[in-house]
């Protein structure tokens, strides 16, 4: 029984026995959390055995209640956390340390304000001081009260970053690795991935970035558990971030973790795990030329056509899409293989048709990308793929922004300028565009557009008319 280990050798057995009584005593669906300012009040006596009671009471009531917040709200009404954290800074007595920190966990999964309370006492400096506990319970809970703690606020993560915390989180890591401590090394992983949220934090933490990539991508590639690779992916989507500073890019190339993820996305376990793994690959898919050549080897076009094919969630069609559009982004042989992946292309323009704005938005910008670079025998194919009702239709949508909107009108130009097409089949190509536009100003025209794009549009439009008069 764990807490009978945590239980000071010093203390006589007939104490002992009646503290150890009350994890069965101490029933949650009993206690009652009016009962708080007594529980509190036998924290505070002199009597061990009470002092036990009291705190083992408030952490099974936090722990199990429906109403958390209303507990916790009375645990900080009370004036509990300078106690808590006076029983981690004095005590020796690793059952009370134990229940103590156990309680501060879950008063940091309450609300901001509430959160604020416990770091406002000086919870993070305590907290880091037992890691180093030999007691893997209290190094447990002290994960799960930094994760919460850092889980929502950029401000505390901070603080806790630059008070050594995530430094000895890593070497705790590597010392779980070593010992395969399987449980706490799941732990571990989401405590660190919550640390890396957010870009500020990103050159925060760019002296031990290497160690977080080599530790992300170990847990991903050794544990199958949904949970354990929905939380770690998702820390190196943070991780992966190409404006970090480290070539965070490479660094996870190195590590050989992309094969891995390439086949998670083949499997598509779960949504949240896919959604990971896709936005890890968009990260990747920024890099350099040799960069994207290597996730392009990875036959990661294979599995977006197959995706694209199967997947119902927007938001997984949209993470896709994205993918998709950095890939066109790159040289014209790496976008060539978007154009001559017919499963995708197809693909892409029967999403087109039926999705949402955002998605359509963003085929757009694969289309547009594509004719940047494409060459002129290319074009015909995508005339052909139905660039002229993608482009139009997103035209006419009001989310579309104005610089997108000026970029189709510039792509538009360069097709109908073509000097490969005849200039029949050209007025034949306006004409067939102008008609997509009368048809979608009635359809879909849901908003007033700004008066430079207007400028803009109508330049190009009499253009391309006094074309077709000519």
């Amino acid at each position: 029984m764990i807490y009978e280990l945590m239980i000071p050798q010093y203390m006589l057995l007939e104490k002992k026995q009646k503290i150890l009584q009350q994890y069965h005593e101490i029933d949650v669906k009993t206690e009652n959390p009016e009962l708080i300012q007594i529980y509190v009040e036998m924290i505070l006596s002199d009597d061990i055995v009470k002092q036990h009671f009291g705190i083992l009471a408030i952490r099974k009531l936090i722990s199990a209640n429906q109403n958390q917040q209303e507990i916790i709200q009375a645990i900080l009404d009370f004036n509990m956390i300078p106690i808590l954290i006076q029983i981690l800074e004095q005590y020796s007595n690793q059952l009370f340390i134990y229940e103590a920190i156990w309680i501060l966990a879950n008063i940091a999964s309450g609300t901001n304000l509430q959160t604020q309370v416990i770091v406002k006492n000086g919870v993070i400096p305590n907290l880091l001081k037992h890691l180093d506990s030999e007691n893997l319970f209290i190094v447990e809970q002290v994960f799960w009260a930094l994760g919460n703690i850092a889980a929502d606020d950029a401000e505390f993560r901070n603080d806790i970053i630059q008070q050594g915390g995530l430094n000895q989180l890593i070497v705790i890591s590597e010392k779980l690795i070593q010992e395969n401590k399987i449980h706490l090394l799941k732990l571990s992983s989401w405590t660190i991935g919550n640390l890396s949220r957010g870009i500020l934090n990103q050159q925060k933490i760019k002296k031990c970035k290497r160690q977080i990539i080599n530790y992300f991508t170990y847990i991903i590639d050794k544990f199958d558990e949904d949970d354990t690779l929905t939380d770690t992916c998702w820390a190196l989507v943070y991780i992966s971030n190409p404006n970090s500073g480290l070539d965070s890019i490479q660094e996870i190339i190195n590590t050989g973790i992309v094969p891995r993820l390439v086949n998670l996305l083949k499997r598509n376990q779960t949504n949240s795990i896919t959604q990971g793994c896709l936005k890890i690959i968009r990260n990747l898919l920024t890099g350099s030329e040799s960069q994207l050549d290597y996730i392009l080897n990875q036959d990661i076009l294979i599995i977006f056509g197959d995706l694209l094919s199967k997947l119902q969630l927007k938001s997984l069609i949209f993470e896709v899409c994205q993918c998709i559009t950095n890939i066109t982004a790159g040289n014209h042989n790496q976008l060539k293989k978007v154009i001559d992946n017919d499963i995708i292309m197809n693909l892409l323009l029967s999403i087109f048709i039926i999705t949402t704005p955002e998605i359509q938005i963003q085929i757009a910008c694969v289309y547009s990308n594509m004719l940047r670079k494409i060459k002129q025998y290319d074009i015909l194919r995508l005339v052909d793929k139905g660039v002229l009702m993608i482009f139009g239709q997103t035209l006419r949508l009001q989310r579309t922004s104005d610089l997108q909107k000026i970029e189709i009108l510039k792509q538009l130009d360069c097709i109908f300028k073509n000097a490969s097409f005849e200039q029949d089949y050209i007025k034949i190509l306006i004409m067939d565009f102008f008609k997509i536009l009368d048809n979608l100003d009635v359809q879909i025209n849901d908003g007033e557009e700004d008066e430079n794009y207007i400028n803009c549009e109508s330049i190009y439009f009499e253009e391309w008319k006094n074309f077709i008069k000519n």
